[in-house]
């Protein structure tokens, strides 16, 4: 008859029940509070990269639609930008922009960024216009072979990778990035380092061609033998042969 018994319409609980239950609820958030921390210790760190959605820019330059969709964009000091162009949603150069190749062009879009790879999504087909023909300046390409490599890594789609998409990587990317090399969105090839650094690089085909690949090879690991080359501060590999790993 002396045990503390609850009484639930009385102020105050008997002081050994409040102590031992004040004890479980302690315990109970210490422990929550450690799972939550080694749970976020656990996580993949987010990779950098950002897409302006929603945010619209003027671009002026002249595209060049093989191998890769690009804008090629000279500044008053002469300095040249290679853009990748890709469209809304999963879907590669739009057809308001094809077929001019070689001339000068202004549209506004959304920039799209990670580190120094930069993209355009055209998503304002009544702003992009023609200006005319490209100068001699303008159309003059310098391209640098830098080198002949063989290159292991994950097949990507460039888009949701240089900043569209978190995560754009892995197995619960894959149908994502099925769509969007399916769409005509430029494959590139993600490879790491063995400090942790990534770098997804564009892929080509021979010839000044676009490189064909098969969608459902997305998200899976890939070797790319080829030339590696380097233009307008873009790096990207011609591809001689693309094999599945795995």
């Amino acid at each position: 008859m002396n045990d503390p018994f609850y009484i639930g319409y009385l102020d105050k609980n008997p002081p050994t029940l409040a102590r031992h239950t004040q004890g479980i609820v302690l315990l109970l958030a210490v422990i929550v509070i450690g799972l939550t921390a080694l749970l976020a210790a656990r996580q993949t760190p987010v990779e950098p990269g950002d897409f302006e959605f929603g945010v619209r820019r003027t671009f002026t330059g002249v595209i060049l639609e093989s191998p890769l969709p690009l804008l090629r964009s000279v500044s008053t000091n002469g300095a040249v930008t290679h853009y990748l162009l890709v469209g809304s949603g999963k879907y590669g150069l739009p057809a308001f922009a094809r077929g001019n190749t070689g001339k000068l062009v202004r549209f506004d879009g959304s920039l799209i960024q990670k580190g120094g790879s930069v993209m355009v999504e055209l998503n304002a087909p009544e702003s992009f216009k023609v200006l005319g023909p490209a100068t001699e300046v303008e159309l003059t390409q310098k391209q640098e072979r830098i080198t002949d490599v063989v290159l292991t890594g994950e097949l990507v789609d460039t888009k949701c990778y240089f900043g569209v998409m978190r995560p754009a990587t892995g197995k619960v990317h894959r149908a994502c990035a099925v769509r969007c090399l399916s769409g005509g969105i430029p494959p590139g090839i993600l490879v790491r380092d063995h400090d942790g650094g990534a770098m997804a690089v564009p892929l080509t085909g021979s010839n000044n061609q676009p490189l064909k690949v098969d969608p459902e090879w997305a998200a899976r690991i890939v070797t790319a033998k080829g030339h590696l080359i380097l233009s307008g501060g873009l790096l990207r590999l011609e591809v001689l042969e693309l094999s599945l790993d795995r």
